[in-house]
């Protein structure tokens, strides 16, 4: 099995901030640096909940609880109020003095009267900030290596709350406050860091030290990029926590709503932590699958063996070869961070390993189940009944398959098929088959009894799905004359489960597929190809077991056909599932208590992989179907989990194709059908699932016309619009990768004060090209792309390209534009929403 030492996070640790993608870039620089500057929220504090407005529910569930919240104020209700609250408070404080930083204090005075204790609920909501706030340990260990060069860390950070209940909130998740040297907020310095001042006011506390000696590090780019470089202060990104359009988190809010809000900002750290992989993009995706989605898929199974385990005694559990090559070491981890004595002992068994062994007889059904495995040939057919001295009769076809032998006619006139099966029903081939079926389960048997002692009581830890390498795993020892006693312990579990029940196996599964389970796990046992191939080694099933030179029974296993890119791309991932276990047990000590252990809420716990397997972006089911399965059942068949489909499956569009994929294997083998319809419409399960998320409304057109916008090699547009349905164009623009720095507002004169990164300006600064040099410098700024070869056209596309957004005056806002553009010899191009 794998053997990766447990990763023990820790932000005392002075090298764990170089494992960190963003941080990284200063493991060369780190002894230049003068002065360490730090935002708070959302880099050196995470929260364990999936946005911070969140934090207002927990408050309003808290002053309920103790009576000074009125009982007729929901949470959901008193959300949306402190959000209006704090949006009035600043405006009156703009209002007063000229600039909008405002206290927690002010914010609850507009409150209104008589719904709750003011002064109390603030103080909730300090006690809430500091029950859900957690140290990033990437972050904190970059401090406490900068602490001990003696330089000098400042933290600066644009919020309502006070720097005394900043340093509560900061002590209480378990900071040592004597490594901050200087802390300044918005709030008490009545500005803040978008402007600059926070920065020139850093730097008058330090004068002796030059701006470039400075570091800042923040998640927001207006307040922590541009603000810092106001100042002339070298500045990181920290774009761990903030929303994007590529976020595996923001997918499966669109198809689950939000997943695990309590380990949202810990799984993108996990996610971050990829450079101990020190390798190319390709691995980092699959270490990125590792840390997110398959390492809290097995830390769930993990955490549920163990319950069990724990309930009854057990002390030994025996996972199943191949998968674990993974599991088993993740197993070992989650004993250890439990404090479990747990032995972990994998068996090499496989469909095929047991299948002669768990033979009583070799009659037309077991024939029948040989004959129709799909790519087997005729020389594996008989390797597997081991007679492959029996070649000769056959020598011509044995790299045939079989399903091509039906037409194929031999010298008599019969079938190849046909004789082959005729062959194996002879009286002498069934002796023959029954010598190999006793040889065979006296090996297994001896195999069992060598490794583990009494093969009667196996406590066996399996993915699923039908109990049949289980089933045959009684049965032989049963035929060898023991009577089993076994548990069997599997992540996903068919209907099939019932009846071996029935026969009396003790057979239990996290998950259930089938009637009383739940849609991930029929999704999982659908599609385990990924799941599985994703969990192994490099090598391959179980195919027998043989005697060696010294009398001791060993497992052979199938020669792998694999690239070394496909094995290092199963390395990263397994290396980000081990990783996630870390980072795991780091936030459940953290917050100790809080948190529900993943094997509580198994579902949830799967839904991450269920997304992936139900509505994979495109780079997932590329990647993903790409790689290779080989079931090693009979045949060293090796295809992509998605094979080339003809075209003529795709013709009715996906919803059709999806429909098709209800066929069986021998019309249309769909291995991952979301996979496939993805890999052929990138985006249509995307837009389904957002289309049923937003009721039908919106959301979708608008995504549709971004999407055709940079599908035309446009990066930069210009919005036309008013009011908040414009707004809501702007912010999705961003949040999909769309720049927008220019927003024509025939409602809102020049004079206003834009609310975000981007300026209002008139269609004739846009016609006149006034605007374009600011959108070139800023679109190479943010996104890193040159234009320097941008050809005339491109920049026409740039200058006088526009977002029309409206749904009810398209003809008046075109209309205008092509008024105000009139004899000017360019021609504006729109992009409007349509359905």
């Amino acid at each position: 099995m794998l053997e990766v030492p447990h990763t023990n996070i820790s932000f005392t640790d002075l090298h764990l901030w170089k494992k960190d993608r963003f941080l990284s870039s200063l493991i060369g620089d780190i002894d230049a640096i003068e002065l360490l500057s730090l935002d708070i929220f959302d880099t050196l504090l995470f929260r364990t909940c999936a946005n911070p407005s969140d934090v207002f529910v927990l408050v309003a569930e808290k002053a309920h609880r103790i009576g000074c919240l009125k009982a007729s104020i929901t949470p959901a209700a008193f959300k949306e109020m402190r959000i209006r609250a704090e949006n009035k408070a600043r405006d009156r404080q703009t209002a007063a003095t000229g600039f909008g930083e405002v206290t927690l204090e002010l914010i609850y005075a507009e409150m209104p009267e008589g719904i709750c204790n003011r002064d109390k609920m603030a103080q909730i909501e300090v006690q809430i900030e500091a029950e859900v706030c957690y140290v990033n340990p990437h972050v904190a260990s970059l401090l406490a290596a900068c602490k001990s060069k003696q330089i000098p860390v400042a933290l600066l950070s644009d919020m309502y709350l006070s720097s005394a209940q900043l340093r509560w909130i900061l002590s209480s998740a378990g900071l040592d406050l004597s490594s901050v040297d200087t802390l300044l907020v918005s709030s008490e310095e009545h500005e803040g860091k978008s402007s600059g001042h926070l920065f020139a006011r850093l730097k008058e506390l330090y004068p002796k030290i030059t701006s470039h000696a400075i570091v800042h590090i923040g998640d927001n780019i207006a307040a922590d990029v541009e603000g810092a470089s106001k100042e002339e202060i070298r500045s990181i990104h920290y774009h761990v926590v903030p929303e994007h359009f590529e976020s595996l988190q923001h997918w499966e809010f669109v198809r689950h709503g939000h997943v695990l809000p309590e380990w949202k900002s810990l799984r993108k750290l996990a996610e971050a932590s990829d450079m101990t992989v020190g390798m190319g993009e390709l691995d980092r995706f699959f270490y990125k699958i590792g840390t997110s989605v398959i390492g809290p898929f097995l830390q769930a199974l993990c955490e549920w063996v163990i319950d069990q385990c724990v309930d009854e005694g057990i002390q030994t559990v025996h996972p199943l070869m191949r998968e674990a090559y993974l599991l088993a070491p993740m197993l070992e981890n989650a004993a250890r961070i439990r404090g479990i004595d747990l032995q972990i002992k994998p068996i090499y068994v496989s469909r095929q390993a047991t299948f002669l062994a768990g033979l009583e007889s070799f009659g037309d059904d077991e024939l029948a189940l040989l004959l129709g495995i799909h790519g087997l040939e005729i020389g594996e057919l008989l390797e597997v009944l081991d007679i492959s001295e029996e070649g000769v009769h056959f020598e011509a076809f044995l790299e045939e398959r079989i399903e091509n032998c039906k037409y194929m006619v031999g010298e008599n006139g019969s079938s190849i098929y046909d004789q082959v099966v005729g062959f194996l029903r002879s009286a002498p081939i069934q002796t023959k088959i029954m010598a190999s079926v006793q040889r065979h389960r006296q090996l297994f048997v001896s195999y069992l009894k060598q490794e583990f002692g009494s093969p009667e009581r196996l406590v066996t830890v399996d993915i699923g799905f039908h109990g049949t390498i289980q089933k045959s795993l009684e049965k032989i020892v049963s035929l060898a004359g023991h009577k089993p006693q076994m548990t069997h312990l599997l992540a996903v579990g068919a209907n099939r489960l019932d009846e071996l029940s029935m026969r009396g196996m003790d057979i239990r599964s996290m998950l259930r597929s089938r009637s009383g389970g739940s849609d991930e796990g029929r999704r999982i046992a659908r599609t385990p190809a990924f799941l599985e191939e994703l969990m192994m080694g490099d090598f391959g099933s179980t195919l027998r077991y043989a005697e060696g030179e010294f009398g001791q029974i060993g497992p052979i296993t199938a020669e792998l056909k694999r690239t070394e890119e496909e094995y290092a791309m199963k390395r990263a991932c397994q290396e980000g599932a081990l990783a996630f276990q870390g980072y795991y047990a780091y936030l459940l000590q953290q917050k100790e208590g809080r948190l529900q252990r993943a094997s509580l809420q198994p579902v949830e716990w799967s839904k991450p992989l269920h997304r992936v397997l139900d509505m994979p972006r495109p780079d997932e089911a590329r990647l993903l179907g790409d790689l290779t399965h080989q079931d090693n059942f009979c045949t060293e068949y090796i295809a992509p989990i998605c094979e080339d489909v003809a075209e003529e499956w795709f013709a009715q569009g996906p919803e059709a194709f999806l429909n098709s994929c209800n066929y069986g294997p021998s019309i249309l083998n769909a291995n991952w059908p979301q996979g496939l319809v993805t890999r052929r419409f990138p985006y249509y399960l995307y837009t389904y699932y957002l289309r049923l998320q937003d009721g039908f409304g919106t959301q979708v057109m608008l995504f549709e016309t971004i999407q055709r916008v940079k599908e035309n090699g446009t990066c930069a547009i210009h919005l036309y619009g008013t009011g908040a349905f414009a707004e809501q164009a702007l912010k999705m623009a961003w949040f999909y990768g769309l720049q927008i720095r220019y927003w024509i507002d025939p409602q809102v004169g020049l004079t206003a004060a834009p609310w975000g990164r981007f300026a209002y300006v008139t269609l004739e600064e846009v016609r006149d090209g006034g605007t374009n040099a600011e959108i070139v410098e800023e679109t190479r700024a943010e996104t890193g792309f040159g234009i320097e070869k941008e050809t005339e056209v491109e920049k026409g596309n740039t200058s006088h390209a526009f977002l029309i957004a409206t749904l009810s005056e398209m003809k008046e806002y075109k209309s205008h534009i092509l008024h105000v553009y009139e004899g000017s010899e360019v021609t504006p191009i729109f992009y409007e929403l349509r359905p």
